[in-house]
């Protein structure tokens, strides 16, 4: 069954029968009934690749008096698969919705927990949310792909909120969420709820070297800033409608591995060896390490300069331009005018952005800033000039 019929069996399933809340159809079905449409907030664990180190949320519904049991979730084309399109901006979005088994044998291969909180929501908000998703799915996979204002715990609260205007302008009722009245983490940056919420590992270093612009604004709502399933599932429990807890006790689907492995060679682990790499050059006239070093700056430098310049979804100015960009490779040849100079800032911007990671507002990795470090002992040792 494809989205366009399913909408279209569903209008008749829940509209058509119904000629306003409160009232019975004549097949002797309360559409109204606080089980007819039983609704869940899905939240799963985080995974290992990029796109997954938050973890995930999505939506389940369930109409149990005609047996029909889906998950609604945001999806994107696979990075891995289209890096190209990522990376100009043609990468595609949407909701997709699947069978509950055929969605969790996902994330069991991929040995990550799933839990399930039923939504504690008003039977016309449910009815309406149904709609909404089951709208979203005929759209199809037509959405520009957006981590951050389209990101899937983002976009669960969007559905469920525009479910409640959608139920409170036909039904005249006055539905509301009551969120807690928190300071933290909403006093934070995107970038650093992000990094609160993500395992530090290699797919948190790489969105923190890939996102900038907008996530670094402090002052965006509190909803737009629910872009952790954990954070919302958190924030969730402690929210109220119609004066009722929004969430129910959590249900485990799957349970977490054990075997959640933390890699050996981590972004830190691979920055002190840079670091130890451009020690070692000071006192060792090797050549290759500095053209090493150089080779890895201006890597790391394009990308960061494509991802300001372009600019992809959830990039824009980054910090992370000053120390990596192409113009040291460049303007390779004249180093010796200005080398000095430019270790001098590197040096600097080492200092403020350890400062500020030990202030509490992160705007780097601390593998960044080692990184950093090397390189500009790297410059350091040009200065005489010598060979590398």
């Amino acid at each position: 069954m494809n989205g366009y019929q399913r909408h279209i069996i569903l209008a008749l399933l829940f509209l058509l029968p119904v000629t306003a809340w409160g009232q019975t159809a004549d097949d002797g079905i309360d559409r109204t009934a606080d089980d007819f449409v039983q609704a869940g907030l899905i939240v799963a664990a985080p995974g290992d690749v990029l796109y997954s180190v938050l973890g995930h949320a999505c939506l389940h519904l369930q109409c149990p008096t005609y047996n029909m049991d889906y998950i609604f979730s945001y999806e994107s084309e696979d990075v891995r698969e289209k890096l190209l399109r990522f990376l100009t901006n043609r990468l595609t979005m949407g909701m997709m919705q699947f069978a509950p088994e055929e969605f969790l044998e996902v994330y069991r291969e991929e040995n990550r927990g799933v839990w399930e909180y039923p939504l504690n929501l008003p039977p016309e908000v449910k009815t309406e949310l149904w709609r909404i998703c089951d709208e979203a799915v005929a759209q199809g996979m037509d959405l520009p792909y957006d981590p951050v204002a389209r990101g899937c715990a983002v976009s669960v609260v969007h559905c469920v909120e525009k479910a409640i205007q959608a139920a409170n302008s036909q039904n005249g009722t006055n539905y509301k969420i009551d969120y807690p009245e928190w300071k933290a983490p909403f006093d934070r940056s995107l970038r650093e709820i992000f990094y609160i919420y993500a395992p530090h590992e290699w797919g948190l270093f790489w969105c923190m070297t890939l996102v900038g612009g907008v996530v670094d604004k402090p002052h965006l709502p509190h909803k737009e800033k629910l872009i952790s399933p954990q954070l919302l599932a958190q924030t969730w429990q402690q929210s109220s409608i119609e004066g009722q807890p929004l969430l129910r006790e959590s249900i485990e689907l799957l349970p977490p591995s054990e075997n959640l492995h933390s890699s050996f060679v981590t972004p830190m682990a691979v920055s002190i060896a840079i670091l130890l790499l451009a020690l070692l050059s000071l006192f060792r006239g090797r050549p290759y390490i500095g053209w090493l070093l150089l080779a890895l700056q201006t890597a790391l430098g394009c990308l960061v300069v494509w991802m300001w310049i372009m600019p992809l979804p959830a990039s824009g100015w980054s910090w992370l331009v000053i120390p990596f960009n192409p113009l040291p490779a460049l303007f390779w040849k004249w180093r010796k005018y200005w080398s000095l100079p430019y270790a001098c800032v590197i040096f600097g911007w080492c200092a403020v952005m350890a400062g500020e990671n030990l202030w509490g507002q992160v705007l780097v990795e601390w593998a960044h800033i080692l990184m950093a470090l090397a390189f500009g002992i790297v410059l350091i040792k040009i200065v005489k000039p010598l060979n590398c």
